[in-house]
């Protein structure tokens, strides 16, 4: 988790609410203050990182993190975006045709600093060796702020929550960034109220294979299936890594009740990857004889969907009607 190191207000704020037990920064929008402070662990190198005030030009360098700054309505005070790696969540199509592409997927030091940016975030790989090294961000006096639900391997959806208020904070957005939270807790509640007395089902997520499956372990995914009553048929059986190579000799002694399917075709209305990996397993025939595939229970999703960003309590409400069977 990163240390944060508010300006006064903000730490005047904490110590009045130390005897309430608070154990984190407030997140109203009364108690934003500047500089905030944080510290950033990227390409093996440990980063104070500070903004004096309101980001006005901030480059986003994976869409997930493009997607998290639109929701909160700061297409105005975003200078580009970049990784474009499939359709853009629909609600935000029009703020996102808003903000300069500029790359396909990482652009060059020379066009990200062209685009003058006073603060920069996304995945952690976009500031090594792969895209642009942090240092050299840095070297340009830049903050880099990667959300820790994209670096910690126990992530949940209440760390998503904490990234956007903590997102809030920096762009001087708290309000927004609190009635978001308080949506989406309220729409997953809703999700939640129709699956009571309901059994839990098994299910097994299937990226893709290379003879054998690559699938999810532990990690924001696993946890967050957890809150409509999917349990990870993977989890806990040995492999403290979130995504990773399994066997199928495991999947199948699991026998999960429905496939998960990660398609990654570039637009949503595009199911040839689906179609492609549904076909492949029924295809095999060591898989003849588990559930999931006998009774035809292939559930499709986006990878950015059961991944951190915006769209996971919409898709969790989407889920639970289809593994539950809820109309």
């Amino acid at each position: 988790m990163k240390k944060w190191l508010l300006g006064t207000a903000v730490a005047m704020s904490v110590l009045a609410l130390a005897g309430c037990g608070a154990d984190k920064p407030a997140t109203t929008a009364e108690a934003t203050g500047y500089p905030i402070k944080w510290e950033e662990k990227l390409d093996g190198n440990t980063y104070q990182e500070q903004v004096t005030k309101a980001p006005q030009r901030a480059v986003s360098m994976s869409q997930a993190t493009t997607e998290m700054l639109l929701a909160l309505g700061l297409e105005k005070q975003m200078a580009g975006t970049a990784f474009k790696e499939e359709d853009i969540y629909e609600p935000l199509q029009a703020a996102y045709e808003k903000v300069p592409v500029l790359a396909e997927k990482w652009p060059s030091y020379e066009v990200f600093i062209a685009a003058k940016p006073d603060f920069t975030t996304g995945w952690p790989v976009p500031f090594t060796k792969r895209g642009i090294e942090a240092s050299k961000i840095r070297e340009a006096g830049i903050p880099i702020y990667v959300p820790d639900s994209m670096q910690k391997d126990d992530a949940t959806l209440d760390t998503l929550f904490e990234d956007m208020l903590t997102i809030g904070k920096i762009f001087n957005a708290s309000d927004k960034a609190e009635k978001w939270v308080a949506e989406q807790k309220k729409q997953l509640a809703a999700a939640q109220e129709k699956l009571k007395n309901l059994p839990e089902k098994r299910v097994f997520v299937f990226d893709s294979e290379d003879d054998q499956p690559f699938t999810v372990f532990e990690g924001y995914t696993t946890s967050v299936l957890k809150l409509i009553g999917a349990k990870n048929v993977m989890s806990g059986l040995g492999s403290d890594k979130t995504w990773a190579k399994a066997s199928w000799e495991d999947v199948i002694a699991q026998d999960p009740e429905y496939i998960i399917i990660v398609d990654y075709g570039t637009s949503i209305r595009n199911t040839a990857d689906f179609d492609a990996k549904v076909a492949a397993l029924k295809a095999n025939p060591a898989l003849q004889n588990m559930t999931a595939v006998r009774e035809g229970h292939f559930i499709r999703v986006k990878l950015s969907e059961i991944t951190p960003g915006v769209r996971t309590v919409a898709a969790l409400e989407r889920l639970a009607k289809e593994i539950h069977g809820l109309k």
